[in-house]
């Protein structure tokens, strides 16, 4: 190993967590999406589009899919990423509304620990504001590996 190169050593139990709201629609693009909420998306794919730019023989995708994620580094709590993404999501309600019948809409949040058991808690009324707004829950867990010897 290059002397240049210093490996930190990693905490005993760290976890991380990230969020995003993701719609995905076959009759509204997604360009359509940014619109009616006044939101421009981190990231957007139109339906028919490429899976992969770069190989014109990948498939193509049968919906459009608007992403936008809660902006707070991953070191940040579950439900930090879950109340700025309300929070972003709250000043357009009659935007989500009038998608509600073309899109699926959801909360896609990841969370996972690198050793042991990790876990999150998501309040009561943290969850009564996601589903006012119409939005579902996927949750992704990257649970430890197994034991090290």
């Amino acid at each position: 190993m290059s002397e240049d190169v210093e490996v930190q050593p990693q905490p005993e139990d760290r976890k991380w967590s990230a969020g995003s709201v993701r719609l995905a629609s076959q009759t509204v693009t997604a360009s359509e999406i940014s619109a009616r909420l006044g939101i421009v998306a981190d990231k957007q794919f139109e339906q028919g589009s490429l899976m992969s730019p770069r190989n014109s023989a990948s498939a193509r995708r049968k919906n459009s899919l608007w992403l936008r994620h809660s902006g707070l580094p991953n070191d940040s709590d579950l439900a930090d990423h879950v109340r700025a993404l309300v929070d972003l999501l709250d000043e357009c309600r009659e935007g989500l509304a009038s998608l509600s019948g073309d899109c699926e809409m959801e909360l896609f949040l990841g969370f996972g620990s690198d050793h042991g058991q990790g876990g999150c808690a998501l309040p009561a009324d943290l969850l009564a504001d996601v589903a006012a707004l119409g939005l579902d829950i996927v949750l992704d867990l990257y649970p430890p590996g197994p034991p090290e010897d």
